[in-house]
């Protein structure tokens, strides 16, 4: 009788058929539709990217998303408003402006850029005019010392970010 070893590549067990494929053999039909399948959605993977990528340049160009916080990557603040939506429940345009301001610091944003991010960040504006809330919102928090304005006149418009004061510095401080 002769002595086999047994190949535990091409078993059957009661759920799978696991297939040692070696040159020269066909794959199973199951196989071959998985692979088709991978093959079909990596094709639409490579198509979506090169649209997203299409759209983030024309936003760049617009001058309406953030420049990128590190050469060569995306956009890791983004990606997290993304990913997790922060401003989605419950919290105000100001509270928003703030976050994203923070965020940022100490880069200067539009606000054009701030809408997008909070747009990108799940926030839904109850306005007809969301760009005009924004400047409401923005102008109101450098009022009150909250941000800082650069204000430019033009088509460009004004610019905020955020500065920490020295009365919270030492609330960090004594936090920490």
């Amino acid at each position: 009788m002769e002595n086999r070893q047994k190949n535990h590549l091409t078993e059957t067990d009661s759920i799978r058929t696991l297939v040692h494929v070696a040159p020269g053999e066909e794959v199973d039909r199951t196989a071959k539709k998985l692979v088709e399948r991978m093959r079909q959605l990596e094709i639409q993977k490579w198509h979506i990217e090169r649209e997203l990528s299409s759209i983030r340049i024309a936003l760049d160009v617009a001058g309406v998303k953030p420049e990128k916080k590190y050469k060569g990557g995306a956009d890791l603040t983004e990606a997290r408003y993304v990913r997790d939506e922060p401003f989605k429940n419950g919290m105000t345009l100001a509270q928003a402006c703030y976050v994203i301001l923070h965020d940022y610091t100490p880069e200067w944003l539009t606000k054009s850029q701030v809408e997008y991010l909070a747009v990108r960040g799940g926030y839904s504006f109850s306005t007809k005019d969301p760009r005009n809330s924004l400047d409401v919102t923005l102008r109101r928090l450098a009022a009150a010392d909250k941000v800082e304005a650069d204000k430019i006149r033009g088509s460009r418009g004004s610019k905020y970010r955020w500065v920490p004061r020295p009365i919270e510095a030492k609330e960090e401080i004594k936090a920490g």
